[in-house]
């Protein structure tokens, strides 16, 4: 269960960014991991990655050459069972909306006790 609440706009000085986009570079860490500690959205990281690599002595990454591999479909062997296709497990998803950016999200099996008790407690500007 996760509840939102809508917040101010935050400001980051220049220093503060550049401090988030060299803590990406650390051997071990990914945009992604120090996106979601530091509670910052992924795509403004990667934006400020993007603007700061080079100011922060941080070589742009590589692109890589795409190539196509040949693929050759063989026939099924009789002996072999055949696979059965697996379907991704879906999990529920119930989100709530309060107004001014307060929202509730409930994924998976919850107790409806709890739930009702959460959306009970959460407030309502």
């Amino acid at each position: 269960m996760e509840i939102i609440l809508g917040q101010a706009r935050r400001r980051w000085s220049e220093d503060e960014k550049r401090a988030l986009v060299a803590e990406t570079f650390v051997d071990g860490q990914t945009v992604n991991g120090v996106a979601r500690r530091r509670n910052i959205s992924r795509s403004m990281l990667f934006g400020w990655r993007k603007q700061y690599c080079e100011t922060l002595g941080f070589a742009a990454p590589a692109t890589a050459s795409i190539g196509i591999t040949p693929v050759a479909i063989a026939q099924s062997d009789a002996s072999e069972p055949e696979l059965p296709l697996m379907t991704p497990a879906v999990v529920p998803l119930i989100e709530l909306e309060f107004g001014r950016g307060v929202r509730l999200r409930i994924s998976g099996a919850v107790d409806p006790h709890l739930a009702a008790a959460v959306m009970k407690a959460v407030p309502r500007r």
